[in-house]
């Protein structure tokens, strides 16, 4: 699976493996999903309010999927990696389903998705059982919901988990590798 026309630039150190954690976290109930573990299947409303089932492999044609957990619609750092998941998703969209995730309500994500014109689905997981289901960590002492980042392939296995609270675009960088790989 090969991303044409797109380059990642992406540090050497960062392995599609690897979690660039720069702050203490607060461990999650459930421990964070690593490379090779079964993703989770689930449901969750879309930016329209419809129920969107998210499941892995079985089907002809299936494509990985992007899930990445941000904290909030409409702040700086959940703009600037919306954006740039749109900036890519031509590319991106063309080798995996992309899908954003939040505590955000539907009309929320609709809004946001007006305002920047994303091309791809937002999910709101308002209780967070889907966050704490792929065991994403709380950043910042505990304050701030974390901002993670999968990369699955199309039979549910966890290809690629990255981390980053403060530099949100390298989310993309690191997708765009993951796919490459």
């Amino acid at each position: 699976m090969k991303l044409t026309g797109m380059r990642a630039n992406v540090p050497s150190k960062v392995a599609i493996s690897s979690r660039a954690r720069p702050v203490r976290k607060t461990v999650s109930p459930q421990a964070s999903l690593k490379v090779g573990d079964k993703a989770p299947a689930f449901s969750l409303k879309n930016q329209n309010g419809k129920t969107v089932k998210v499941e892995y492999g079985g089907l002809i044609g299936a494509k990985p999927t992007v899930v990445f957990f941000y904290p909030k619609d409409n702040t700086p750092g959940c703009t600037r990696e919306a954006k740039a998941f749109e900036d890519a998703y031509a590319q991106i969209g063309k080798v995996a389903k992309v899908y954003g995730i939040s505590s955000d309500d539907p009309e929320s994500h609709s809004n946001f998705c007006s305002s920047l014109g994303l091309s791809y689905t937002l999910l709101s997981d308002e209780d967070g059982s889907i966050r704490e289901k792929f065991g994403v960590p709380k950043d910042l002492f505990g304050l701030l919901p974390g901002r993670e980042t999968y990369v699955i392939d199309k039979d549910g296995t966890v290809k690629g988990v990255f981390n980053n609270q403060f530099d949100p675009e390298k989310h993309v960088q690191f997708v765009i590798k993951a796919l490459e790989a």
